[in-house]
């Protein structure tokens, strides 16, 4: 009998302590969402950008977890978005803004698939404000696979969601940042559908947009045809804003020198095969190291690169010591034969 008390007590025990230690455990995570929350709240309205406010920041000094953080990011949200509808006083309003940019901004770095989905209906919701929207489109693209890159760019350049002319020039840009750290497949699908908006864009103010970030990015690009035929088309189009007006003589300027520059490539701009193409798919060798050689390398395939200056001058120092030595020797001989003549 004593046994099974002794059983049952030691039971209990372990009850009693594993409760214990589940009540401590949600007190520490607790205490480390509400430092998350405080942390971003700070953050989130300082005048310089710093990485501190980054999920991987938080990670690696603060110890929270992906969960934390993400709590606390949408929690710093809702509460900026009642605040700032709210608040009379302008200082409220545009510190409450700073923390609802700042959340949709980090948020891909604690992304989940609901986390994915929330910043997609944020971006395509027309009351929710033009430079926010966009700022959730690049969180977006951060967490992105290359499809789901493919579709939100189509969707907000071109599709039924398209942005404003701001909003385009804005999430190009943030294609570009999105394309830094993207792998292979994902660098693919953001060049295409940059080729793609921009054979689709009306507005000539947008060209230089384009082209300056797809000239970085690619060099088949910078040597297509299609990159002066989208220009030529530009250029012959009647202007939409007083921005069009304004850039004609760039363009003209620019319609100039690609037209003495030498053409070599293509690239797609057809929308429905973009939309049809399997990113899951492996890259053929050539077009990933494409991908990975920046416009201005030199192309491995060309002609022999001319030797640097300083390895030429390797070569010829060593050359003209021999010479200069022969030349020396000789003259000591000629001067022996004179000497033995006389």
């Amino acid at each position: 009998m004593r046994f099974y008390q002794k059983k049952l007590f030691s039971v209990l025990l372990a009850i009693v302590g594993a409760s214990l230690s589940a009540e401590e455990s949600g007190e520490q995570r607790d205490k480390v969402y509400a430092k998350v929350r405080a942390h971003l709240m700070l953050e989130f309205t300082a005048i310089d950008d710093t990485e501190r406010s980054s999920a991987a920041w938080i990670k690696q000094n603060l110890g929270a977890s992906d969960e934390q953080i993400r709590k606390a990011m949408m929690d710093i949200h809702r509460e900026a978005v009642l605040t700032h509808s709210n608040a009379p006083e302008q200082d409220s309003r545009s510190l409450s803004r700073m923390r609802l940019e700042g959340a949709i901004r980090e948020l891909w770095g604690c992304a989940d698939s609901q986390t994915k989905d929330f910043l997609l209906d944020y971006a395509a919701s027309r009351e929710n404000d033009a430079q926010i929207r966009s700022l959730a489109v690049s969180s977006y693209l951060r967490v992105a696979d290359a499809e789901e890159a493919r579709d939100i760019l189509l969707r907000f350049l071109v599709g039924e969601n398209q942005m404003d002319l701001g909003g385009r020039s804005s999430i190009c840009r943030h294609a570009q940042t999105a394309f830094m750290d993207a792998d292979a497949a994902k660098r693919t699908a953001i060049l295409e559908s940059l080729y793609v908006a921009l054979s689709r864009e009306e507005n000539k103010c947008n060209f230089h947009v384009y082209d300056d970030i797809l000239s970085e990015l690619s060099s088949d690009y910078v040597h297509s045809h299609q990159r002066l035929a989208i220009l030529e088309k530009l250029i012959d189009a009647p202007p939409l804003c007083k921005a069009d007006e304004f850039v004609m003589p760039n363009l003209t300027k620019k319609l100039k020198e690609l037209q003495k520059t030498q053409r070599t490539t293509n690239i797609n701009t057809n929308l429905s095969a973009l939309k049809e193409r399997d990113f899951n798919q492996p890259l053929p060798e050539e077009e990933r190291f494409a991908l990975e050689m920046p416009p201005d390398a030199p192309d491995a395939g060309g002609t022999d690169q001319e030797e640097p200056a300083e390895t030429r001058c390797k070569g010829v120092y060593p050359l003209a010591a021999v010479a200069g030595l022969l030349a020396v020797t000789a003259l000591w001989f000629v001067f022996r034969r004179k000497r033995g003549s006389v």
